[in-house]
């Protein structure tokens, strides 16, 4: 699944909410990893009136600030992936 352009930039890439190196494509509706990347490459368009996960302030921002934040080189996305075994996670934390 390699190309020249990777997950990570895909607009249809989510990160993980903990580990954001891995992240569901809903191109293709399988878990990869941030360096993989494909022919189905999206380039993410911002929309001021939508929500963004940014992985880097571990936050949702609106459409004004995830511009603001990509124009600074932070990456933002549609949605960050929860793993239905995160709950496993947290309470094996305790």
């Amino acid at each position: 699944m390699n190309s020249s352009k990777s997950c990570s930039t895909c607009a249809y890439w989510r990160p993980h909410v903990v580990y954001p190196f891995v992240g569901l494509c809903t191109a293709w509706g399988k878990l990869t990893m941030d360096d993989d990347g494909c022919e189905r490459h999206a380039d993410l368009k911002i929309d001021p009136g939508s929500f963004y996960w940014v992985p880097e302030l571990r936050t949702r921002v609106n459409g004004e600030e995830a511009r603001l934040l990509v124009k600074e080189g932070v990456r933002v996305y549609v949605a960050a992936y929860v793993d239905p075994d995160v709950r496993e996670e947290i309470y094996g934390a305790f």
